[in-house]
């Protein structure tokens, strides 16, 4: 993908030169198309405000403050032969926030060289038809390693529904590589979602059928054995249901457990739940950052890798 997007940075740059010469008011600074190759390699990936819900109280920050915990998966799409030109990169990205239904919603990268800005146009899915524009856009303009966005227009009340009340919305953004945070205030009231990039993860696992938690698993040798079992670190949660005849609910949760307070080192952090309690009954940890980990129970075993897609090579 890197390639393809230096190419277009070239067919943008010509572009902009050959414009100058009719508009000079509208001339493209090379850093500008610079500014752009970056955000729109950044722009791809799986976003997760699961650190800054789970560590909210403990971190000292006001929940009434915070969003729900929000998951976005951004791919790059390409919608007809006309949406992968040189100066455009369309995005479809799919948002669940915590007990709503996914929403899914096409974005579409370009330069803006009037402003000097990223410019990110929204438009719904429209199935057969072209997207629908939304009147809601973000601009962006680097500062320093990160990118800062401000988002525009009367739909934006839609995309960004919280909070409800309180005056005129505001709508700030904040993107790197690894962080997106997004703000929006209504005069004295502030609702924040900080969300992490998440590493995808497969794993195999192998459940010892007739065993408990605790068990030896000594003389016996019954596997319910697993591969492809997928999940995130940014609290991604794989579900098990064992082939017994009782069959047992077991649940993986990868965490990437970057600390907001105090001097602890990050861990990657694999949990093991059992049916619907959220309290694990054991759990492993790793470097920050590793890109496997794994343990053994007796009654169970799990090994977790981290497998990038060809995108994020």
């Amino acid at each position: 993908m890197l390639k393809r997007i230096l190419l277009s940075v070239g067919a943008i740059t010509m572009a902009a030169s050959c414009a100058t010469a009719q508009q000079p008011d509208a001339e493209m600074p090379s850093w500008l198309a610079k500014d752009y190759v970056d955000f729109v390699e950044m722009f791809e990936g799986r976003w997760d405000s699961d650190r800054h819900v789970f560590f909210a109280a403990d971190a000292g920050l006001d929940p009434a403050q915070i969003a729900p915990r929000q998951h976005i998966e951004i791919t790059r799409a390409v919608l007809s032969t006309d949406d992968d030109a040189a100066d455009k990169a369309v995005f479809k990205a799919i948002r669940t926030v915590a007990e709503e239904d996914p929403a899914t919603l096409i974005h579409t990268l370009t330069i803006d060289a009037e402003t000097q800005s990223i410019r990110q146009a929204i438009a719904a899915p429209g199935g057969v038809l072209p997207p629908t524009p939304l009147d809601c856009q973000i601009n962006w303009q680097r500062s320093g390693a990160q990118f800062q966005g401000k988002a525009s227009g009367e739909a934006c009340a839609t995309l960004f529904p919280r909070p409800a009340e309180g005056g005129a919305l505001s709508v700030t953004m904040t993107k790197s590589q690894d962080d997106f945070w997004v703000t929006s205030t209504r005069g004295d009231t502030r609702i924040e979602a900080r969300l992490r990039r998440a590493r995808p993860f497969e794993c195999w696992t192998a459940i010892l059928r007739g065993a408990s938690h605790g068990d030896s698993g000594e003389d016996m040798n019954d596997w319910d054995f697993r591969r492809g079992v997928k999940l995130h670190d940014q609290g991604g949660e794989a579900e098990l249901i064992t082939d017994e005849d009782e069959p047992r609910r077991v649940r993986l949760k990868l965490r990437n457990v970057d600390w907001p307070y105090g001097t602890n080192r990050p861990s990657l952090t694999l949990y093991i739940m059992e049916g619907d309690s959220d309290r694990a009954v054991s759990y492993a940890w790793n470097e920050g950052g590793a890109e496997r980990i794994g343990l053994n129970l007796r009654w169970l075993q799990a090994s977790c890798t981290y497998t990038p897609t060809d995108d994020q090579d």
